[in-house]
């Protein structure tokens, strides 16, 4: 079972490569999940947050061990 966090980290994956970062909205990304505004931002400081995890996220899946 993944958490919270890793829930907003793949929605939020779909969503900007679809639609792109600037087109992507918290609002989106919150109503798909099915959570609030305050809860995204109990996690993420931002949009950008965000993207920058789901791009740290993708680099970890693709990096050598």
């Amino acid at each position: 079972m993944i958490g919270l966090k890793e829930l907003i980290l793949r929605i939020a994956q779909k969503k900007f490569a679809k639609y792109g970062l600037q087109k992507t909205t918290i609002d989106e990304i919150a109503r798909e999940v099915r959570i609030s505004k305050g809860v995204i931002y109990h996690y993420f400081k931002s949009k950008e947050d965000i993207f920058f995890a789901v791009i740290e996220s993708e680099a970890e899946a693709i990096r050598p061990y």
